[in-house]
């Protein structure tokens, strides 16, 4: 099957700010697992309860296997991050902020490959649609408040949310799961690297003979970078402000790791980005990321794709942005039992299916390195051009031009 990940992306303009919001469709061919409803996740457990950003319950998308497969696909939905309290406000009033305005339904893209690179159409397969704006990190057991905005309180309970989803899919089958692939994309990408440690320990704890379990973060590798203009509104700042104001923790009631803290006294909030945490993920994974991805080039270095080659400065910016990507995924690339198919089709949700390194394309070769066909160095295929391949990939549908 031909997968792909589309993306809305661009600043919310009534914010006035980059507020990272996209609108994240997760495409398959028909035969992949169907549309099913949205089902709400109980509040029973006090200031514990999962929660979206407005307090309305947490819901997901389950769609079982039709012939009762142990394969399972546990898949986070992208969408940015609110920045500030006031950012988290306006997003509480959108799909990526309330369950109010969930889908009544959606599908949920199956991520166990075959051999040849197609994935399964038929698994187990959990959407977890994004309503906390942290990527399934925070936990504030109480509401806070709105700096401005007289009586208005923000739920930060992302951590619960991915842990009452966990809970739900181990009473639906997985706690007899054979097969489990933790994927998401975009900001839940970054939440892949972050918690597919968690999931698969809960999982584990209650199902021993869990065979194969493995991490497939899908343009998750947001750079620890400057913008162009070196002003000191930048993606950094950013998620030191989320770690923050969200509370993200290291405990049981934490999302991130507590062998990340210890290596970062000070700036633990580095355990939040993803070129900082790599090294303390366990499950072998695979990454899928464009070095010049579109998104990173817009809202990080902050350069509109007019800006690209306007000036040699600004050109020189872009490249230079694609060796300091490959720079930061050495931390990825340290373990021998991850993988990853790096372009350079300047893309946020990128055609994997049609782009083709040494032979095979990103699809292939996740399914070569999923059955160990492939491993260390050879598990890892990086395109070192230029901007779309030297422009050999310019005219391919979904990169964008240079």
């Amino acid at each position: 099957l031909k997968l792909q990940f589309l993306y809305l992306i661009g600043p919310d303009a009534a914010l006035q700010h980059y507020t990272l919001q996209m609108a994240v469709v997760a495409l398959v061919a028909a035969a992949a697992a169907g549309n099913t409803p949205l089902q709400l996740l109980p509040q029973e457990s006090g200031d514990e309860s999962p929660a979206c950003l407005d307090g309305s319950p947490y819901g997901l998308y389950f769609v079982p296997s039709l012939t009762k497969s142990t394969k399972w696909t546990i898949f986070f939905e992208g969408g940015g991050w609110c920045l500030d309290e006031v950012d988290c406000y306006n997003r509480a009033k959108t799909r990526f902020g309330s369950s109010k305005r969930f889908p009544a339904s959606l599908g949920c893209p199956c991520m166990n490959v075959n051999e040849h690179g197609g994935t399964y159409t038929d698994c187990n397969c959990l959407y977890l649609p994004y309503g906390d704006g942290a990527s399934f990190s925070g936990y504030r057991a109480k509401p806070w408040p709105v700096p401005g905005v007289p009586g208005a309180e923000l739920y930060f309970r992302g951590i619960k949310n991915l842990d009452a989803a966990v809970e739900f899919a181990l009473k639906h089958g997985m706690d007899r799961a054979t097969e489990l692939v933790v994927s998401g994309s975009s900001a839940g990408g970054l939440s892949t690297f972050l918690h597919t440690d968690r999931i698969v320990a809960q999982a584990r704890a209650r199902n021993p003979a869990l065979e194969k379990v493995v991490s497939v973060p899908v343009d998750g590798f947001f750079l620890d970078h400057d913008n162009y203009n070196h002003g000191a509104y930048n993606y950094t700042a950013w998620m030191k402000y989320i770690y923050h104001m969200q509370n993200l923790t290291f405990g049981a009631d934490g999302g991130l790791t507590a062998a990340c803290q210890q290596a970062y006294p000070g700036d633990e909030h580095y355990c939040f980005m993803s070129p900082h945490m790599p090294q303390f993920v366990q499950t072998p994974l695979f990454a899928f990321n464009s070095k010049f991805d579109l998104w990173q080039l817009q809202y990080e270095l902050q350069l509109s794709p007019a800006q690209w080659t306007a000036n040699a400065s600004a050109t020189a910016a872009v490249l230079r942005y694609g060796d300091d990507f490959l720079a930061q995924f050495k931390a990825v690339q340290q373990n021998p039992a991850h993988g990853g198919f790096i372009t350079t089709c300047i893309c946020h949700g990128c055609p994997w299916s049609d782009l083709v390194l040494d032979g095979k394309n990103g699809m292939q070769l996740y399914a070569d390195w999923f059955y160990g066909k492939v491993t260390g160095g050879a598990a890892f295929a990086i395109d070192t051009r230029r901007p779309n391949g030297d422009g050999t990939l310019s005219k391919l549908p979904g990169c964008t031009p240079f």
